[in-house]
C-alpha cells in the first residue's frame, strides 16, 4: 500500500500571537490549517483565562454536525479530557505536519507534544459550511487520534 503525505510548514500570522487570537470565532478568512492551529493553541492554554478556556474556544470550531453529537459544552469538555485527548491539554507545542484539501473537504494532520509521554499525531477532518452565519467557514467535524503502531513516523501518515 502507498502512503504519501503532503508536507506542509504553516506558520500563519492569525496564530503566531496566540493574545492576538484568543477570542477568535470561524470566519471564511480562515484556512484549514489555520482552525486546526487555533483549536490546538486554545488546547495548549486551556486554562487562560479561565479553566477550559481553551476547550470552550475549541467548540466554537465543532461543526454543527460534530456538535450534534459532542455537544452540549460539558459533553464536550469530557470527551476532550478523555485518555484519548487529553494530550492536547496543555500540550508543550505542536506543527502541522500535513494537509490535504479536496473542495469542501480537508484533513489536517497535528503532531502534539503532551505535557508528559512521547509526541502523539491527531487527524482533524474538516468541511467547510454552507448555512447562515457559517457560510464558507471550515470546521471540524472530527479528530481522530492516530495509532503510533500505524505512524512510526511522519512519513508513513496517509492522509
Amino acid at each position: 500500500m502507498s502512503r504519501k503525505i503532503v508536507f506542509a510548514l504553516i506558520f500563519s500570522p492569525v496564530v503566531a500571537g496566540f493574545a492576538q487570537v484568543s477570542e477568535l470565532n470561524p470566519e471564511p478568512k480562515l484556512s484549514p490549517e489555520e482552525v486546526v492551529q487555533y483549536q490546538v493553541r486554545a488546547l495548549q492554554h486551556n486554562d487562560d483565562p479561565h479553566p477550559d478556556a481553551g476547550i470552550e474556544r475549541t467548540f466554537r470550531f465543532a461543526s454543527p454536525s460534530n456538535k450534534s453529537q459532542t455537544g452540549p459544552l460539558e459533553h464536550f469538555v469530557s470527551i476532550v479530557k478523555s485518555a484519548a485527548y487529553l494530550p492536547m491539554v496543555n500540550n508543550l507545542a505542536s506543527s502541522v505536519v500535513g494537509s490535504q484539501v479536496v473542495g469542501d473537504h480537508a484533513k489536517v494532520v497535528i503532531r502534539i507534544t503532551p505535557e508528559k509521554g512521547p509526541d502523539l499525531s491527531y487527524l482533524f477532518v474538516l468541511t467547510r459550511q454552507h448555512d447562515g452565519e457559517l457560510d464558507n467557514c471550515w470546521m471540524t467535524d472530527s479528530v481522530l487520534p492516530i495509532e503510533q503502531n500505524e505512524s512510526p513516523s511522519d512519513e508513513a501518515i496517509t492522509i
